[in-house]
């Protein structure tokens, strides 16, 4: 009995498994041969560049890809909450097509430019654009592009502009809109409209126009105008991420090792006597580390809201992408990995190699802390890589160093303090040499 009551419930486990699946099989089989709706098809490919941000990316500050003033692109077109500059694109057109016009370049000269590469701008974006038409996203690209063209020569003071983007606050919020990651624009679009509209011939190459805009943002003392000539990157936002590199990084290949090595912080680095200073360089990432001296060079780096909205876009843009020369993302980790604790900023700080005039040190810790979460780095092909190396090196030593160094550190800040402590342990060596011979006196071997 007990073994018929057991068959039954077989077949009918059985039976609910025959009508689940007669439920799911068709819709299941619909989903898997759907095209995306959401997720470009484009996406995962090199030409897909510009994504929306996960919000476990950038620190867990995804807002910080967003635009606040002026959108770029399709992700967000049509926001209400930027319908004011909206408005504004469409003069910076007019003023343009007045520059062009008396030299046979009209509007349906720009559209035609754009409209040859529709597909090819589809394909940069991670997710679908499909909800916008071909001439719907032409019409996008020509005034979005146009706008950021204009806005470009305004900032080099090529051409002047009524209010409200010749008010200091405007002006800063619209050119950090222009450098997050989800407000892109592909760069051979701006390439194309710039070339049909460069009429008569300026003297402003579109990359000198960039050079001056991203010089805007203090990057380093000595950054050069001239750099972006030969680079190019997939938009503006990758273009500014390149020309950081210093130069001799640029003209020359990045060296690999093999491993991906572990930083102490700046204090305990100290303590083994690894020294930092203020290093110089054309911008911030131009780390030196001089193996004689065990000194780490570091450029200074201002902590604000620049900074933030630089930083935070262009290693969104690395993790997005999967940079194996993720170079930012490396020189975040770095610095990361160097602050842990108040010390560890004040000891930067001390170097000028941080300066945070509105900042606390707890802030530069979390300023860190934060674009550090949750990031994958390459960094053994990164810019840093032998530096990483370098520093992997001199921790090896770190026991044998160790006593010497802090006896050092010491007498650098105490000079009486640490004489006493040097005769403090000669005093101990010689109670054990003492107590040892006595031992071998009474208990020879």
């Amino acid at each position: 009995m007990d073994n018929n009551r057991g068959g039954r419930q077989a077949t009918a486990e059985e039976h609910g498994i025959e009508l689940m699946k007669r439920q799911l099989l068709p819709s299941m089989l619909q989903d898997i041969e759907a095209a995306p709706k959401l997720l470009a098809e484009s996406a995962g490919e090199s030409n897909c560049s510009i994504f929306r941000v996960p919000q476990a990316l950038a620190g867990g500050n995804a807002e910080a890809s967003r635009p606040l003033i002026v959108s770029i692109g399709p992700y967000h077109h049509g926001e209400p909450q930027l319908q004011m500059l909206q408005e504004h694109k469409w003069r910076y057109l007019r003023t343009m097509l007045e520059q062009t016009q008396p030299h046979g370049v009209g509007l349906e000269d720009l559209i035609n430019t754009v409209a040859l590469k529709v597909e090819m701008i589809r394909q940069c974006y991670s997710e679908s654009t499909e909800c916008f038409s071909g001439p719907d996203l032409v019409k996008m690209m020509v005034v979005d592009g146009c706008f950021i063209i204009q806005f470009l020569r305004q900032l080099a003071e090529v051409i002047r502009m009524d209010p409200p983007l010749n008010n200091l606050y405007v002006l800063n919020s619209v050119a950090r809109d222009l450098l997050r990651l989800e407000n892109q624009v592909p760069y051979f679009v701006l390439e194309d409209l710039f070339e049909t509209t460069n009429v008569p011939e300026a003297t402003w190459s579109l990359a000198n126009l960039a050079s001056h805009f991203f010089s805007c943002f203090d990057v380093g003392p000595d950054y050069v105008l001239e750099m972006l000539i030969n680079i190019k990157g997939v938009h503006l936002l990758d273009s500014f991420r390149m020309s950081l590199m210093p130069q001799s990084q640029q003209d020359n290949p990045v060296e690999k090792i093999s491993y991906c090595p572990l930083i102490r912080s700046a204090s305990e680095l100290r303590r083994v006597g690894i020294g930092f200073k203020q290093g110089q360089a054309s911008t911030f990432l131009g780390i030196k580390f001089d193996s004689k001296r065990r000194t780490v060079r570091i450029p200074q780096i201002k902590i604000n809201d620049n900074l933030n909205c630089i930083l935070t876009n262009m290693v969104a843009f690395e993790q997005c992408r999967g940079q194996r020369d993720g170079h930012i993302s490396a020189y975040v980790r770095f610095m990361g990995c160097l602050i842990h604790t108040v010390d560890d900023v004040q000891l930067l700080r001390n170097r000028k190699v941080i300066s945070n005039y509105h900042k606390s040190n707890q802030d530069v810790i979390c300023f860190f802390g934060d674009l550090c979460k949750d990031i994958s780095i390459y960094s053994w092909e990164t810019y840093l890589a032998s530096h990483f190396s370098f520093l992997d090196k001199s921790l090896k030593y770190e026991q044998a160093y160790l006593c010497w160094a802090q006896l050092l550190n010491a007498f650098h800040d105490n000079p009486w303090s640490a004489l006493s402590g040097l005769a403090v342990v000669v005093m101990l060596v010689g109670i054990i040499q003492t107590v040892y011979a006595v031992l071998q006196y009474y208990h020879p071997k």
